[in-house]
This record gives structure tokens, C-alpha cells and sequence, in this order.
């Protein structure tokens, strides 16, 4: 079965002309490295995101072969059909060999020398055997999609906007059915149905959400437990839901009952850190700088110590991408960057609370794009 299945709109050939231009900024990669093609695999799902970008296409099983004046995808018998819906590219079937022979026989035809290879994206054995074959060439070109992906457009920061709508309306769903005595895997359950339910394509795939309650609200990647939630307890929630291949990504916190007023005092310590993030957001300021920022705040109340993560990151068809924003990241922010901006303290013996919200980075700052998730510490109805 496919990454989505074959019933999903043919979104390579409704929008052609920006498939076109991402395989044309990409040809202009390969020039400069010399090289006379990038192959992109797929396989079992993995990496179906760079496949996805390029073509279209968002089957399982591929190999994109990008040379400088032509591409063509290869895939299985599964998916010619599904393929023929979703892009324009040309397509070839695989033969009998397998995918990685078919791949090296079109390399061959083209007389291909130097061939450009995402290292970090492919398992071991697929790489030993494309160097087994003589006569080529290979060199990194991991950097190649990534670095595209990584400047979205209106129409990709609107997807992120719309899965932050669906969100939002999950929430709204959520907050009346809490109550005391459930388990966090039946509210990550709860959760995720109310967002297919509003019109996700999907969650977060191989992440599974973090639902941490009361003293296990003190791990920041607490995934959901049998643990039940107790009365003056509260919840922190990172969740997120997927449209058209866009991910975003948010944290809430919901109190069962009346909370402690640290709990209440600390959440509003967060959002001030969170919002002094926002006002800085521009393209050109250090992501260092933007974390050390959020950090100040933070750290000016008493608790910088447990502050133990990042500000955030990088978000787009996957949940973690470039930039990263810590206080050792050397990245610096662009504009149509998308980014997450999420303080978070964490108190052992007492638990921890984080706010985050997604942005995308303009000429004049930052275009929040998850303003519709309900805000503040959240109450359960």
C-alpha cells in the first residue's frame, strides 16, 4: 500500500508548471557538481517526501532519476496507474532485475559518468550495490532536495495553515470528552480520530504524539501511556495533522480541574518567551540568536536550567527539518522558512509544560500559521 493511497488527487499534474520549476532548480544543482544526474529512491516509504516534492507522486515504491534534460520515475507494477495519475514525468516500469537494476540500465542508456546520490537517505546495501557497478561515479547530493524543500511557498505554507485549522476543530471536539480517569493512549486515540475525522490525510506517521500528564508532563517526548489522568492534573498535548503531505505541529495544555498555580504561572512565563520569539523572527537573524532570545526570558525568571531543548525547528513534509533553532545551531533564518517556536520548563517531581506554534518566515517577520489552535492554558469542559 501506497504512502497515500491511489484515490488521492493528481496534485503533479494539476500544478505541473511548480513541478517543472523544482525540477528545473534542481537540474541547476546538478550542473554545478558537475555530476549528470541525482537518483532519489523510495523505498518501503522512506524518503517518499523528495520523491513527492519533485514529481507528484506518493506511492511507496520509486526511484527518481533527474538528469539535466530529462527525468523519468521508475516504479512497480503497483503503482503505474497511480503514478500516470499523480505526475507527468515520464515513467518506466521496473524490470525484472528490480528497481536498483533498472536504475543502473537507464544510467547506462544515457552514458551517465558522475551520478549524484542522497548518502543520507538510502540504506547501506542499496548503496554498496550501485557501487559494485564499474564506470560510475558517485558523490553526495543529500543536500540537493532538502535545500529546496526548505524555502516554501504560499501554497505550502497555506497546507500547514489548513492542517492547523483541522487542529484547531479537533481541539474544540476534545476539551468536552475529557475527563478524569481517562488514559493518555485513549486521548491520543480520542485526538487522532477527531483530526482524521475533520479532514486530515494523516497525523504524523512513524511519530507517534506526545500525551504526558501530571509528573510525566516532565518528559518533554512523553508518548501516551496507560497511565489514567487525574483530577488537578493537567495535560500537554504535541500533536499535529497533515494536508496535502504538510505537516504542522503544536503543543497545548489542557488542566482536569483546578492545577496548581506554578503550573498556571509557568505556562504564562512560556508565553511571553514564545511571543518575544515571534516579534524577532526575520530573515537574516542567527537561529542561535532566536533561541537565546526566547531563552533570556526564561532564564531572567529562574528556571533557564530547565529549559533542556531547543526553540525549535525546521517543518514541512517532515516533522523535523532545516533550519534548527537551538543555541548551537549554525543556522540562519530565510525567508519561506517554516519554523516551530516551542519554550518548554520542566521541573522534576513537579512536571514540565510547553507552547508551540508554527510560523513562516516573510520579509517582515513572521506569519503565524497555527493562530487558530485555541490558546492559553486550556481548560477541560
Amino acid at each position: 500500500m501506497g504512502t497515500f493511497g491511489a484515490g488521492m488527487s493528481g496534485l503533479g499534474k494539476e500544478t505541473g508548471g511548480m513541478f517543472s520549476l523544482r525540477q528545473s532548480s534542481l537540474r541547476e544543482k546538478i550542473r554545478r557538481a558537475g555530476a549528470n544526474a541525482l537518483v532519489v529512491f523510495c523505498l518501503e516509504s522512506r524518503n517518499w517526501e523528495n520523491v513527492y516534492y519533485l514529481t507528484g507522486f506518493k506511492g511507496s515504491h520509486s526511484a527518481l532519476i533527474a538528469g539535466l534534460d530529462r527525468s523519468i520515475l521508475v516504479t512497480d507494477g503497483r503503482y503505474m496507474k497511480q503514478a500516470a495519475e499523480q505526475t507527468s514525468l515520464e515513467i518506466a516500469g521496473q524490470g525484472s532485475g528490480g528497481l536498483i537494476s533498472s536504475v543502473l540500465e537507464i544510467l547506462q542508456n544515457w552514458k551517465a559518468k558522475k551520478i549524484a546520490l542522497e548518502y543520507r537517505r538510502i540504506p547501506h546495501s542499496v548503496a554498496c550495490a550501485l557501487f559494485r557497478q564499474a564506470g560510475l561515479e558517485w558523490i553526495d547530493g543529500s543536500d540537493f532536495v532538502e535545500d529546496l524543500r526548505r524555502t516554501k511557498t504560499p501554497a505550502e505554507a497555506g497546507f500547514v495553515a489548513r492542517a492547523g485549522k483541522i487542529c484547531a476543530a479537533a481541539m474544540q471536539e476534545l476539551l468536552p470528552v475529557l475527563e478524569p480517569g481517562m488514559t493518555e493512549r485513549q486521548i491520543a486515540a480520542r485526538l487522532e480520530f477527531s483530526l482524521r475525522m475533520n479532514g486530515a490525510e494523516s497525523t504524523w506517521g512513524e511519530h507517534e504524539f506526545i500525551v504526558a500528564s501530571g509528573v510525566r508532563s516532565v518528559l518533554p517526548h512523553g508518548t501516551p501511556t496507560d497511565k489514567p489522568v487525574s483530577e488537578g492534573e493537567w495535560i500537554t498535548l504535541d500533536f499535529g495533522a497533515r494536508v496535502d503531505g504538510y505537516l504542522c505541529d503544536v503543543t497545548r495544555n489542557i488542566a482536569i480541574g483546578q492545577v496548581p498555580s506554578l503550573a498556571l504561572s509557568l505556562h504564562s512565563l512560556l508565553e511571553r518567551a514564545q511571543e518575544e520569539a515571534f516579534r524577532q523572527v526575520r530573515p537574516g537573524i542567527r537561529a542561535s540568536e532566536l533561541d537565546t532570545i526566547a531563552r533570556s526570558v526564561i532564564s531572567e525568571a529562574g528556571y533557564g536550567q530547565s529549559f533542556t531543548h531547543g526553540l525549535g525547528h525546521g517543518l514541512g513534509l517532515e516533522l523535523h527539518e532545516a533550519p534548527r533553532l537551538s543555541r548551537f545551531s549554525e543556522d540562519v533564518l530565510r525567508e519561506g522558512d517554516i519554523v516551530t517556536i516551542e519554550p518548554g520548563v520542566y521541573l522534576s517531581g513537579f512536571g514540565g509544560l510547553r507552547v508551540e506554534d508554527d510560523c513562516l518566515v516573510t520579509k517582515t517577520g513572521a506569519r503565524w500559521l497555527t493562530k487558530d489552535v485555541p490558546g492559553g492554558f486550556l481548560q477541560a469542559l
